[in-house]
């Protein structure tokens, strides 16, 4: 485990079939000075779901973009995010995914993946 993934500590619930899925508690750390969880904690949280989902393709895989729509604030609770390949390319992998903060949508991602093997 990476020196990152120790301090973030989101929660892999599921990885698989070129799918996965996180959770993330808010902690404190992760606000920004309005009170609200920062853009990139998010990011990481969005970047960490569809790079799982890359790599459950049997693929080793680096971030080449990712692109997040911000839908509403988040201030606390448990982030449940998945994330999911739409296009497994030779060199290229493709994915979409989202967060959510109980029912509600607060983020939506894609993202483009490169193999490294």
């Amino acid at each position: 485990m990476s020196p990152f993934a120790r301090w973030f500590q989101a929660e892999l619930l599921f990885k698989g079939e070129g799918r996965a899925e996180l959770l993330l508690p808010v902690r404190e750390e992760f606000l920004q000075g309005q009170g609200l969880v920062h853009g990139g904690i998010l990011a990481a949280l969005l970047d960490s779901a569809l790079g799982q989902a890359a790599e459950s393709l049997g693929a080793r895989v680096v971030t080449a973009e990712l692109s997040l729509s911000y839908l509403r604030p988040v201030r606390e609770g448990v982030l449940r995010a998945q994330g999911w390949v739409v296009h497994p390319g030779r060199r290229l992998i493709h994915a979409v995914g989202e967060a959510f903060l109980g029912e509600e949508r607060v983020v939506f991602a894609k993202g483009v993946f490169y193999r490294l093997d």
